[in-house]
């Protein structure tokens, strides 16, 4: 399984994994269901979060996680990219102020950690899979205290 560190913003990362209050969480997708194994997980608001999301499926997978209420919109949105030639190397990940953290569109036998501080405000923030017709089934929802 390979695992990709690479980010945008590296040393951001590493100021999160050194603080004090980092909670981490482990997932990945349930082969030949398109489902992720984890479909809840808590964390506390503005604590720093590092998720490790594994892909072992056969078919390519994100991980976005949008504002409460978004999902339709954000799933929709990326059922419209498979319309476009560019929406694979975009990942399917609209372009929307809807969404505050996301992995790549990860191949299969791959992994990426998502490294990001908790929303300040509490709620439930859906996770779907934004590849075209995934996120109906393939979701869960992140929930903030």
């Amino acid at each position: 399984m390979r695992i990709d560190n690479k980010s945008m913003y590296p040393e951001k990362e590493e100021k999160l994994d050194v603080r004090k209050r980092l909670e981490t969480t482990e997932f990945s997708c349930a082969p030949e269901r398109m489902l992720y194994t984890k479909t809840r997980f808590k964390v506390k608001a503005e604590h720093p979060v590092k998720s490790i999301f594994t892909n072992p499926d056969e078919t390519q997978h994100n991980l976005i996680i949008v504002k409460p209420g978004a999902v339709e919109e954000v799933g929709m949105a990326g059922n419209e990219m498979a319309k476009d030639p560019s929406g694979i190397t975009k990942n399917f990940i609209p372009d929307s102020k809807n969404i505050l953290f996301h992995t790549k569109l990860l191949d299969p036998d791959s992994a990426e950690v998502l490294s990001f501080e908790a929303p300040s405000e509490p709620g439930a923030y859906p996770y779907p899979c934004t590849f075209p017709g995934h996120w109906i089934v393939m979701k869960g929802e992140m929930v903030v205290e």
